[in-house]
Protein backbone atom coordinates (compact mmCIF):
# COMPACT_ATOMS: atom_id res chain seq x y z
CA UNK A 1 0.00 0.00 0.00
CA UNK A 2 1.32 3.66 -0.98
CA UNK A 3 -0.39 6.96 -0.88
CA UNK A 4 -2.53 7.73 -3.97
CA UNK A 5 -1.44 9.83 -6.74
CA UNK A 6 -3.24 11.97 -7.88
CA UNK A 7 -1.61 13.06 -11.43
CA UNK A 8 1.34 11.50 -12.86
CA UNK A 9 3.41 12.58 -15.86
CA UNK A 10 7.20 12.57 -17.44
CA UNK A 11 8.01 16.11 -17.59
CA UNK A 12 11.91 15.11 -19.99
CA UNK A 13 13.42 12.29 -21.72
CA UNK A 14 16.64 12.37 -22.67
CA UNK A 15 15.64 12.23 -26.53
CA UNK A 16 14.26 15.53 -25.66
CA UNK A 17 18.01 17.22 -25.47
CA UNK A 18 20.70 17.66 -27.66
CA UNK A 19 24.25 16.26 -26.14
CA UNK A 20 26.22 19.40 -24.49
CA UNK A 21 29.24 18.89 -27.46
CA UNK A 22 30.06 16.52 -30.47
CA UNK A 23 30.77 12.78 -30.21
CA UNK A 24 28.69 12.24 -26.82
CA UNK A 25 24.95 10.65 -26.87
CA UNK A 26 22.66 11.25 -24.06
CA UNK A 27 22.16 8.26 -21.58
CA UNK A 28 19.98 10.37 -18.60
CA UNK A 29 18.08 13.36 -17.97
CA UNK A 30 17.12 13.28 -14.29
CA UNK A 31 17.45 13.85 -10.50
CA UNK A 32 16.05 17.90 -10.88
CA UNK A 33 16.75 20.07 -8.33
CA UNK A 34 13.88 22.39 -8.09
CA UNK A 35 12.84 26.34 -7.59
CA UNK A 36 9.95 28.62 -7.69
CA UNK A 37 11.42 31.83 -9.51
CA UNK A 38 8.73 34.63 -10.32
CA UNK A 39 6.17 32.70 -12.78
CA UNK A 40 8.03 29.97 -13.56
CA UNK A 41 9.37 26.35 -11.97
CA UNK A 42 13.04 26.49 -12.56
CA UNK A 43 14.95 22.34 -13.43
CA UNK A 44 18.53 21.81 -12.93
CA UNK A 45 18.28 18.81 -14.76
CA UNK A 46 21.21 16.18 -14.33
CA UNK A 47 22.65 15.15 -18.10
CA UNK A 48 24.68 12.29 -18.54
CA UNK A 49 26.87 12.19 -21.24
CA UNK A 50 29.16 9.02 -22.54
CA UNK A 51 31.15 9.13 -25.42
CA UNK A 52 30.80 7.70 -28.69
CA UNK A 53 32.46 5.05 -29.77
CA UNK A 54 33.17 2.57 -32.78
CA UNK A 55 33.41 -0.57 -30.67
CA UNK A 56 30.39 -1.16 -28.51
CA UNK A 57 32.22 -3.07 -25.53
CA UNK A 58 35.06 -0.33 -25.46
CA UNK A 59 35.70 0.40 -21.97
CA UNK A 60 35.91 4.50 -21.86
CA UNK A 61 35.55 6.85 -19.30
CA UNK A 62 35.23 10.71 -19.90
CA UNK A 63 36.71 13.61 -17.48
CA UNK A 64 37.33 17.18 -17.48
CA UNK A 65 41.15 18.04 -17.62
CA UNK A 66 42.31 22.20 -17.04
CA UNK A 67 45.98 21.71 -16.35
CA UNK A 68 47.09 22.88 -19.49
CA UNK A 69 45.61 25.98 -18.51
CA UNK A 70 42.10 25.80 -20.31
CA UNK A 71 39.51 23.14 -20.26
CA UNK A 72 39.47 20.63 -21.64
CA UNK A 73 37.25 17.71 -22.21
CA UNK A 74 38.78 13.82 -22.43
CA UNK A 75 38.27 10.40 -22.83
CA UNK A 76 40.57 7.52 -21.18
CA UNK A 77 40.18 3.93 -22.67
CA UNK A 78 40.89 0.96 -20.59
CA UNK A 79 41.79 -2.43 -21.28
CA UNK A 80 39.60 -5.10 -20.41
CA UNK A 81 41.67 -7.52 -18.69
CA UNK A 82 40.73 -7.82 -14.94
CA UNK A 83 38.05 -4.62 -15.12
CA UNK A 84 35.01 -5.43 -13.68
CA UNK A 85 32.33 -3.45 -15.88
CA UNK A 86 29.24 -5.61 -14.90
CA UNK A 87 27.76 -1.78 -13.45
CA UNK A 88 26.54 0.31 -16.56
CA UNK A 89 27.36 2.61 -14.43
CA UNK A 90 31.15 2.64 -13.30
CA UNK A 91 34.13 0.78 -14.35
CA UNK A 92 36.19 -1.06 -11.29
CA UNK A 93 39.62 -1.26 -12.50
CA UNK A 94 42.26 -4.04 -11.56
CA UNK A 95 43.84 -1.65 -9.28
CA UNK A 96 40.05 -1.10 -7.28
CA UNK A 97 39.93 2.27 -8.07
CA UNK A 98 36.20 3.43 -9.66
CA UNK A 99 35.81 5.47 -13.13
CA UNK A 100 32.19 6.96 -14.52
CA UNK A 101 31.57 6.04 -17.73
CA UNK A 102 29.84 8.93 -18.31
CA UNK A 103 30.05 12.53 -17.64
CA UNK A 104 27.08 15.26 -15.88
CA UNK A 105 26.64 18.51 -16.31
CA UNK A 106 23.43 20.32 -15.07
CA UNK A 107 21.01 21.64 -17.87
CA UNK A 108 18.68 24.62 -16.90
CA UNK A 109 15.20 23.95 -18.09
CA UNK A 110 12.26 26.52 -17.22
CA UNK A 111 8.99 25.04 -16.99
CA UNK A 112 5.63 27.24 -17.14
CA UNK A 113 4.30 27.51 -13.52
CA UNK A 114 0.44 26.45 -14.96
CA UNK A 115 0.62 23.96 -17.00
CA UNK A 116 4.44 22.34 -16.44
CA UNK A 117 5.37 22.86 -20.23
CA UNK A 118 8.86 23.62 -21.28
CA UNK A 119 9.48 26.98 -22.24
CA UNK A 120 13.22 27.17 -22.50
CA UNK A 121 16.58 24.95 -22.10
CA UNK A 122 19.63 26.37 -21.99
CA UNK A 123 22.73 24.90 -21.70
CA UNK A 124 24.95 27.74 -19.30
CA UNK A 125 28.69 27.59 -18.90
CA UNK A 126 28.40 27.75 -15.11
CA UNK A 127 26.88 24.65 -14.80
CA UNK A 128 29.51 22.83 -16.50
CA UNK A 129 32.23 21.01 -14.92
CA UNK A 130 35.03 22.88 -15.08
CA UNK A 131 37.19 23.04 -11.61
CA UNK A 132 39.60 20.12 -10.88
CA UNK A 133 37.14 18.74 -8.49
CA UNK A 134 34.14 18.55 -10.65
CA UNK A 135 36.65 16.17 -12.96
CA UNK A 136 34.04 13.58 -13.43
CA UNK A 137 31.28 15.68 -13.41
CA UNK A 138 28.80 17.39 -11.38
CA UNK A 139 25.09 15.68 -10.28
CA UNK A 140 22.50 15.83 -8.40
CA UNK A 141 21.54 19.61 -7.42
CA UNK A 142 19.23 20.46 -4.65
CA UNK A 143 17.66 24.33 -4.79
CA UNK A 144 17.14 26.28 -1.21
CA UNK A 145 15.63 29.63 -1.24
CA UNK A 146 16.49 31.25 1.78
CA UNK A 147 15.38 34.87 1.55
CA UNK A 148 16.17 36.32 -1.74
CA UNK A 149 19.17 33.82 -2.66
CA UNK A 150 19.09 30.17 -4.00
CA UNK A 151 21.63 27.65 -2.52
CA UNK A 152 22.11 25.52 -4.95
CA UNK A 153 24.24 21.92 -3.46
CA UNK A 154 25.49 19.45 -6.03
CA UNK A 155 27.80 16.41 -6.35
CA UNK A 156 30.97 17.14 -7.41
CA UNK A 157 33.50 14.16 -8.22
CA UNK A 158 37.25 13.72 -8.96
CA UNK A 159 40.08 11.99 -7.74
CA UNK A 160 41.35 14.81 -6.04
CA UNK A 161 38.14 14.56 -3.59
CA UNK A 162 36.31 11.45 -4.30
CA UNK A 163 32.22 11.92 -3.75
CA UNK A 164 32.09 15.75 -2.60
CA UNK A 165 28.99 18.00 -1.96
CA UNK A 166 29.92 22.08 -3.58
CA UNK A 167 27.59 24.64 -3.13
CA UNK A 168 26.86 27.96 -5.86
CA UNK A 169 24.16 30.25 -5.30
CA UNK A 170 22.32 32.47 -7.76
CA UNK A 171 19.84 35.25 -7.27
CA UNK A 172 18.41 35.32 -10.89
CA UNK A 173 19.36 31.90 -12.45
CA UNK A 174 21.55 33.03 -15.51
CA UNK A 175 24.57 34.12 -12.96
CA UNK A 176 26.01 31.53 -10.63
CA UNK A 177 28.62 31.85 -8.39
CA UNK A 178 30.22 28.91 -7.06
CA UNK A 179 31.71 28.72 -2.91
CA UNK A 180 33.54 25.35 -3.15
CA UNK A 181 33.06 22.10 -1.42
CA UNK A 182 31.30 22.41 1.46
CA UNK A 183 31.26 18.35 2.78
CA UNK A 184 34.08 16.38 2.19
CA UNK A 185 34.08 12.77 0.53
CA UNK A 186 31.92 10.81 0.52
CA UNK A 187 28.91 12.94 1.38
CA UNK A 188 25.80 13.46 -0.88
CA UNK A 189 21.93 14.25 -0.95
CA UNK A 190 22.72 17.52 1.10
CA UNK A 191 19.95 20.16 1.30
CA UNK A 192 19.12 23.15 3.38
CA UNK A 193 16.25 24.40 5.42
CA UNK A 194 14.89 27.24 3.81
CA UNK A 195 15.10 29.35 6.85
CA UNK A 196 17.55 30.42 9.25
CA UNK A 197 16.73 28.63 12.81
CA UNK A 198 18.79 30.59 15.73
CA UNK A 199 20.94 32.33 13.34
CA UNK A 200 22.16 29.40 11.80
CA UNK A 201 21.84 27.27 8.28
CA UNK A 202 20.76 23.89 9.05
CA UNK A 203 21.62 21.12 6.20
CA UNK A 204 20.81 17.55 6.72
CA UNK A 205 23.38 15.40 4.61
CA UNK A 206 24.80 11.72 3.83
CA UNK A 207 28.15 10.84 5.04
CA UNK A 208 29.33 7.28 3.80
CA UNK A 209 32.02 5.69 5.93
CA UNK A 210 35.03 4.02 3.64
CA UNK A 211 34.70 1.00 6.16
CA UNK A 212 31.08 0.75 6.01
CA UNK A 213 30.74 0.72 9.73
CA UNK A 214 26.98 1.55 9.82
CA UNK A 215 24.80 1.88 6.99
CA UNK A 216 24.61 5.59 5.51
CA UNK A 217 22.35 7.71 7.52
CA UNK A 218 20.80 11.25 7.62
CA UNK A 219 22.60 13.72 9.95
CA UNK A 220 21.95 17.52 10.71
CA UNK A 221 24.69 20.05 10.91
CA UNK A 222 24.55 23.65 11.19
CA UNK A 223 26.41 26.52 9.94
CA UNK A 224 26.89 30.71 10.74
CA UNK A 225 27.48 30.89 6.77
CA UNK A 226 26.50 28.16 4.78
CA UNK A 227 30.50 27.41 4.02
CA UNK A 228 31.38 26.13 7.32
CA UNK A 229 29.58 23.28 9.12
CA UNK A 230 29.87 21.47 12.77
CA UNK A 231 27.57 20.44 15.14
CA UNK A 232 27.52 17.14 13.51
CA UNK A 233 23.90 15.25 15.28
CA UNK A 234 22.39 12.00 13.85
CA UNK A 235 18.62 12.83 12.59
CA UNK A 236 17.61 9.07 11.67
CA UNK A 237 19.22 5.87 9.84
CA UNK A 238 17.94 2.68 7.68
CA UNK A 239 16.15 0.08 9.32
CA UNK A 240 17.30 -3.39 9.39
CA UNK A 241 14.88 -5.50 7.61
CA UNK A 242 12.86 -2.86 6.20
CA UNK A 243 12.56 -1.14 2.58
CA UNK A 244 14.91 1.49 3.40
CA UNK A 245 17.64 -0.74 5.15
CA UNK A 246 20.73 -0.61 2.68
CA UNK A 247 20.58 3.08 2.65
CA UNK A 248 18.47 6.43 3.21
CA UNK A 249 19.18 10.36 1.62
CA UNK A 250 17.52 13.24 1.88
CA UNK A 251 15.21 14.57 -1.21
CA UNK A 252 13.80 18.06 -1.77
CA UNK A 253 14.37 20.94 1.40
CA UNK A 254 12.49 20.53 4.15
CA UNK A 255 8.85 21.92 3.29
CA UNK A 256 7.02 23.77 6.38
CA UNK A 257 3.42 22.26 6.48
CA UNK A 258 0.83 23.03 8.98
CA UNK A 259 1.70 20.44 11.37
CA UNK A 260 5.90 21.15 11.25
CA UNK A 261 8.64 20.86 8.75
CA UNK A 262 7.83 17.85 6.21
CA UNK A 263 11.30 15.69 4.65
CA UNK A 264 10.83 13.79 2.40
CA UNK A 265 13.42 11.08 1.76
CA UNK A 266 14.46 7.69 -0.37
CA UNK A 267 15.48 4.44 1.03
CA UNK A 268 16.84 1.23 -0.57
CA UNK A 269 16.14 -2.38 -0.07
CA UNK A 270 19.33 -4.76 -1.00
CA UNK A 271 19.77 -5.22 -4.93
CA UNK A 272 18.13 -8.03 -6.68
CA UNK A 273 18.29 -9.26 -10.22
CA UNK A 274 15.52 -7.46 -10.86
CA UNK A 275 16.68 -4.20 -9.26
CA UNK A 276 20.52 -4.14 -9.63
CA UNK A 277 21.03 -1.17 -7.91
CA UNK A 278 18.42 -2.09 -5.39
CA UNK A 279 14.95 -0.73 -5.08
CA UNK A 280 14.78 2.95 -4.59
CA UNK A 281 11.11 4.33 -2.85
CA UNK A 282 10.01 7.40 -0.98
CA UNK A 283 9.36 7.76 2.52
CA UNK A 284 9.11 10.77 4.88
CA UNK A 285 9.33 12.37 7.98
CA UNK A 286 8.15 14.99 10.30
CA UNK A 287 10.79 17.53 11.79
CA UNK A 288 10.07 19.74 15.41
CA UNK A 289 8.48 22.89 14.35
CA UNK A 290 10.93 24.83 16.45
CA UNK A 291 13.80 22.03 16.15
CA UNK A 292 14.02 20.81 12.86
CA UNK A 293 17.23 18.89 14.28
CA UNK A 294 14.56 16.77 15.96
CA UNK A 295 12.73 14.20 14.20
CA UNK A 296 9.13 13.52 15.34
CA UNK A 297 7.06 11.37 12.86
CA UNK A 298 8.70 8.84 10.29
CA UNK A 299 6.50 6.51 8.09
CA UNK A 300 7.00 2.77 8.84
CA UNK A 301 5.85 2.02 4.76
CA UNK A 302 7.33 3.56 1.46
CA UNK A 303 4.98 6.74 0.44
CA UNK A 304 5.51 5.33 -3.36
CA UNK A 305 7.75 3.21 -4.84
CA UNK A 306 8.71 2.08 -8.21
CA UNK A 307 5.55 0.80 -10.20
CA UNK A 308 5.14 2.98 -13.39
CA UNK A 309 7.04 1.78 -16.31
CA UNK A 310 9.81 4.70 -16.44
CA UNK A 311 10.22 4.19 -13.09
CA UNK A 312 10.63 0.54 -13.14
CA UNK A 313 12.44 0.28 -16.60
CA UNK A 314 15.82 2.61 -17.53
CA UNK A 315 19.39 2.81 -17.32
CA UNK A 316 19.05 1.76 -13.74
CA UNK A 317 15.87 -0.04 -13.30
CA UNK A 318 13.65 0.12 -10.17
CA UNK A 319 14.86 4.21 -9.27
CA UNK A 320 12.42 6.64 -7.83
CA UNK A 321 14.47 9.28 -6.56
CA UNK A 322 12.83 12.39 -5.13
CA UNK A 323 15.21 15.61 -5.38
CA UNK A 324 12.37 18.91 -5.60
CA UNK A 325 9.20 19.61 -4.27
CA UNK A 326 6.53 22.58 -4.44
CA UNK A 327 3.78 22.94 -1.81
CA UNK A 328 0.20 24.30 -2.33
CA UNK A 329 -1.18 25.68 0.43
CA UNK A 330 -4.19 26.52 -1.36
CA UNK A 331 -5.37 22.71 -2.22
CA UNK A 332 -3.06 21.28 0.68
CA UNK A 333 -1.14 19.61 -2.56
CA UNK A 334 2.58 19.08 -3.62
CA UNK A 335 3.85 18.45 -6.50
CA UNK A 336 7.08 16.16 -6.35
CA UNK A 337 9.82 16.09 -8.53
CA UNK A 338 11.76 13.04 -9.13
CA UNK A 339 15.06 11.49 -11.54
CA UNK A 340 13.28 8.36 -13.01
CA UNK A 341 14.96 4.65 -13.39
CA UNK A 342 18.13 7.47 -13.86
CA UNK A 343 16.56 7.88 -16.88
CA UNK A 344 13.66 10.31 -16.99
CA UNK A 345 12.26 13.70 -15.14
CA UNK A 346 8.74 13.14 -13.90
CA UNK A 347 6.27 15.02 -11.34
CA UNK A 348 3.72 13.13 -9.04
CA UNK A 349 1.06 15.38 -7.03
CA UNK A 350 0.12 13.90 -3.88
CA UNK A 351 -2.23 15.12 -1.10
CA UNK A 352 -0.38 16.35 1.79
CA UNK A 353 -3.48 14.51 3.30
CA UNK A 354 -2.66 11.18 2.36
CA UNK A 355 1.00 11.69 3.39
CA UNK A 356 0.00 12.85 7.21
CA UNK A 357 -2.14 9.62 7.66
CA UNK A 358 1.23 7.55 7.07
CA UNK A 359 3.07 9.92 9.12
CA UNK A 360 -0.14 9.57 11.77
CA UNK A 361 1.31 5.75 12.26
CA UNK A 362 4.88 5.94 12.42
CA UNK A 363 7.21 4.99 14.64
CA UNK A 364 11.24 6.56 15.26
CA UNK A 365 13.02 3.09 15.42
Amino acid sequence: MTVPILHDRVLLRPADLKPSRSGYSILGTFNPGVACYRDDIILLVRVAEAPLVEKTDALVSPRVDWRSGALEWVVDTFDPEGVDASDPRILRLPNGRVRLRYISHLRLVRLDGEDLSITEVSIEQDLMPSQSWEEFGIEDARITQIEDTYYITYVAISRQMGVATALMTTKDFRTFQRLGIIFPTENKDVVFLPERWKGHFVAYHRPVSNYWIDAPSIETSLSPDGLHWGNHRFLFGPREGEWDSIRIGAGPPPLRIRDGWLLIYHGVSPATQVSPVGRYCVGAVMLDEDDPTRLIARSKLPLICPERTYEREGFASDVLFPTGAIYDKEVEELMLFNGCADEVVSVLRLSVDSILEYLGEANLQ
